[in-house]
């Protein structure tokens, strides 16, 4: 029953916003013990009126458990793997009354909750859209063979985990594709889901008005670098595209969806006006291949050729879930960068998201300290495809370890992207923490060559390779 109740995932109103108190009180949610909120510690197993809410005492949480419940009968409920995965009762989660929004999205995330929530870009999309008005965003994920087993045997669909709704019910559904082994999972999210595969099956009945209550099947749409770079391998599956950044697509998508419908069209006319009004959006029904391979309209309303989309990054969005169940990247997250100036010839996203664009040292700050204070994490990370060529990193390292040690706070920083030929003292320094334990650090030359090196143009040389390997040795650490 540990793996029950770890997973659940407690709340409490009572939970201190300060600094000081997350970083001792909070802290990682790895287990229930160290999950105590505010002194809160259950060491009994639990049972259906103590999960119900008497211990809790938490409305939202009740309430959670209760859509769960109705879903899967609670004596296989007790069974499944972290149940917490499916309340969707995080803190920040937003409940939005499902009648009194004309549209309902749900991101649809193909693959378990704790590689989801790690997703930065996930939860960015989620804030945007449930910013819009009359607009109501949910979430879904691909569940784990437990819940699946315990879907199909209760005989029920996919559902979302803050409305507990089918997938069905929603007026569209964005699936994320972000490598091309994983677009099966998209399948399966739909198959679960009782949804046509392909767009052909979903548009059936291509005269008639397009409404999800009357029994139009949802419009699924793709987006990611995936798929940016080339939808065709998945053309057959979704509705249309998002190509590019989605912070300003996906609020057009569901504006303009919310006026088709209430205009009474199609689904084709749906995802024409779609194709004509939003930029960056892709119909594959629209565009047909030829013999030389090419791919070119089949109607002349529409684009010729559909433009990637660029936004300006909003990290302060990343901090709007706090998961209770432990995920894959369990940490504070703050996007300090998009794209990449260095032009590695392998590295898609580096290809992909150009012009490279700069987070202003200022909302890094602020969006690390809010972060911690509302979130409890004792961890940050702040992300980019290389953090060492951000040129504010050091002055902003050490502000936030400054503003940080105020509160006697022990936070840690973490950088996921190294450049050897960028590492240097300040950096070392940074990373290591001062005192804390330096264990190791990774370098990627990519290649074992200097010839190599050159033609996926890396940039790196063998002096450099040596002399970040020296700097990281002299600030102590024990392995490279």
């Amino acid at each position: 029953m540990e793996a029950f109740v770890s997973g659940v995932g407690l709340r409490s109103s009572s939970f201190s916003p300060g600094l000081q108190g997350h970083a001792s009180g909070y802290g990682r949610r790895n287990s229930l013990a160290r999950t105590r909120k505010v002194g809160m510690v259950v060491q009994t197993p639990p049972s259906e009126d103590l999960i119900g809410g008497s211990l809790l005492n938490d409305r939202e949480v009740d309430e959670a458990w209760e859509g769960l419940k109705a879903i899967v009968p609670f004596e296989v409920l007790r069974t499944i793997s972290k149940p917490g995965r499916y309340l969707g009762n995080e803190r920040g989660a937003v409940m939005k009354d499902w009648d009194e929004n004309q549209l309902r999205m749900c991101l649809a995330y193909p693959e378990t909750y704790e590689i989801g929530m790690s997703n930065t870009g996930h939860v960015i999309l989620y804030s945007c859209l449930n910013d819009v008005d009359g607009v109501l965003c949910d979430r879904s994920y691909l569940p784990a063979s437990d819940m699946v087993a315990a879907l199909k045997g209760a005989g029920k669909d996919l559902f979302a985990v803050e409305s507990k709704r089918s997938l069905a019910e929603f007026d569209v559904l964005a699936i994320p594709v972000h490598y091309e082994m994983g677009a099966t999972n998209c399948l399966e999210l739909m198959s679960l889901s009782s949804i046509p595969i392909s767009w052909a099956e979903r548009n059936a009945d291509p005269s008639k008005p397009f409404d999800v209550s009357s029994g139009s099947y949802p419009l699924i749409f793709g987006g990611g670098q995936t798929v940016t770079a080339n939808p065709e391998p998945f053309a057959e599956f979704f509705d249309f595209f998002a190509l590019g950044d989605g912070e300003e697509v996906l609020p057009a998508i569901a504006r303009k969806v919310d006026e088709c419908k209430m205009l009474g069209l199609s689904r084709v006319e749906v995802l024409v006006k779609l194709a004509q009004d939003v930029p960056g959006i892709y119909v594959p029904m629209f565009y047909s291949m030829h013999e030389d391979g090419s791919v070119r309209r089949n109607r002349d309303d529409i684009p010729a050729r559909p433009q990637r989309q660029v936004a300006t990054p909003q990290p302060e969005r990343a901090l709007r879930l706090v998961p209770y169940v432990q995920t894959i990247h369990d940490r504070l997250t703050v996007e300090i960068r998009r794209g990449c100036t260095r032009g590695c010839r392998f590295c898609l996203p580096g290809n992909l998201n150009r012009p490279a664009r700069d987070v202003e040292p200022e909302r890094v700050i602020e969006g690390v300290l809010e972060g911690v204070q509302n979130s409890g994490y004792r961890e940050f990370s702040l992300l980019s495809l290389s953090c060492s060529d951000w040129l504010s990193l050091p002055s902003v390292g050490i502000e936030l370890k400054n503003r940080l040690r105020e509160h006697n706070t022990n936070i840690s920083l973490t950088l996921p992207s190294q450049r050897v030929d960028r590492f240097d003292e300040d950096i070392a320094v940074l990373v290591a923490g001062g005192e804390e334990k330096k264990s190791g650090i990774t370098f990627a030359p990519e290649a074992g060559t200097q010839r190599l090196r050159d033609v996926i143009n890396k940039g790196l040389t063998n002096e450099e390779l040596l002399r970040g390997v020296k700097t990281a040795y002299l600030q102590g650490y024990a392995q490279v």
